[in-house]
């Protein structure tokens, strides 16, 4: 996942955001974007210390890169991130010079299985340039990639959802989704109608509902058109759309 940062005096504030790579711009000078991250997401078991991540730059200029973890859960139906000790990364800064690839360890620091299963973000950023004779915006990139600490054996970690579609007065309508499980739902290409033919208005990654967490989006779709309708979702990679609720009230 990645965000674009407007470079200068400051910096902006972790956010989460869908997608898996992205191209920036500097100006005036253009140059593509040349730090990648991999793997997208990270898993460890319950008693699993450590986990990699590589980061690489396939630009022709060398690269700051500085990579932070989060603790993240939800409330009042937005993601947020709170610092913490629980999962440390190394090394936490790192120079690239042009494709050079470098090996980062995310390691926890509690190495006892946890009870439930926790989550977590590794915020990766391109360190702006300091140049005082650059002229315009500069834009970095930032990978907000989600790492999840699964529990002891035998402990299920399934998601469990509750939707309903909400309109407030300016007519926007919400989606809102309730994880009644212990396990992350991860949601993709929401559609409308039967989930053998569903009709997608939203493609591509919407978001996560942590376990017993309650997240809110908007929908891109009149509110007309969810009137009785079944509201659909690809959950956890699945290639088949799961209904999210049989009859979603519009209210």
């Amino acid at each position: 996942m990645y965000q674009l940062i407007r470079g200068g005096a400051k910096r902006s504030t972790a956010k989460l955001c869908a997608g898996v790579l992205a191209v920036a711009l500097a100006l005036p000078h253009a140059h593509a974007a040349s730090l990648q991250v991999a793997p997208t997401s990270l898993q460890l078991g319950p008693r699993q210390n450590a986990e990699a991540l590589w980061i690489s730059n396939s630009g022709t200029a060398p690269v700051d890169v500085q990579a932070r973890v989060f603790r993240w859960t939800q409330r009042n139906g937005r993601d947020e991130l709170e610092p913490t000790t629980d999962l440390v990364v190394s090394p936490p800064m790192q120079a690239l010079a042009a494709g050079q690839q470098q090996l980062i360890r995310v390691v926890r620091a509690v190495p006892q299985a946890p009870a439930a299963q926790l989550s977590y973000r590794v915020i990766v950023d391109e360190v702006p340039k300091l140049d005082p004779t650059r002229q315009g915006m500069q834009f970095v990139l930032r990978y907000s990639l989600p790492v999840f600490v699964q529990p002891e054996g035998g402990t299920a970690t399934t998601p469990d959802l509750q939707a309903t579609v909400v309109t407030p007065p300016d007519g926007k309508p919400v989606l809102e989704v309730h994880n009644r499980g212990t396990g992350y739902a991860q949601l993709a290409d929401l559609a409308v109608g039967t989930p053998e033919r569903p009709q997608i208005f939203q493609p591509g990654l919407v978001g996560y509902v942590l376990g017993g967490q309650t997240m809110r989006w908007p929908l891109d779709i009149a509110a007309g058109r969810l009137s009785g309708a079944t509201l659909s979702a690809k959950i956890n990679g699945a290639s088949q759309a799961t209904p999210l609720s049989p009859t979603p009230p519009a209210r």
